[in-house]
């Protein structure tokens, strides 16, 4: 009785831990590189929207010396394989310092803070830059005119 019981409870277990944790999550390929552009973009996020819509999108932050790495919305590292439309944006400390910069000597609050890279980066529909993630570690430098 003893043994029926701890079989039955043993397989109960096995199918609910087998149930558990949802879709299996999609396997992702190391993506990091250097941004390099005229003005600096420490603390800009950057962002890879996919191209056809169908895929995660993935994003990181540019760190000061240009160098940054992607993950998902889980912070897993990586991306899924595919091509994929380039997105800046400012955020945390870049957003507050372009703000800060621009209420010096004026009267007022700040304006739309000023982006130190091209308007056409904001915006995946407008963004003329795209990359493509392969099935491997990845190293995308990306050169911001």
């Amino acid at each position: 009785m003893i043994r029926a019981a701890s079989s039955v409870l043993l397989s109960v277990l096995v199918l609910a831990l087998a149930g558990c944790g949802g879709p299996a999550k999609p396997k992702l390929y190391p993506v990091s590189g250097k941004v390099t552009a005229p003005k600096p973009l420490a603390d800009v996020g950057i962002y890879f929207i996919a191209a056809s819509g169908q895929r995660a999108n993935y994003g990181g932050k540019i760190a000061a010396d240009g160098s940054y790495s992607l993950s998902d919305e889980d912070q897993r590292p990586g991306a899924q394989p595919g091509k994929y439309k380039v997105v800046l944006q400012l955020t945390g400390d870049a957003l507050q310092n372009s703000m800060m910069a621009q209420m010096k000597g004026g009267a007022g609050g700040p304006r739309a803070p000023e982006a130190p890279f091209p308007k056409e980066y904001t915006d995946a529909a407008t963004s003329p830059k795209e990359v493509e993630v392969k099935a491997e570690a990845n190293t995308i430098d990306i050169t911001i005119p």
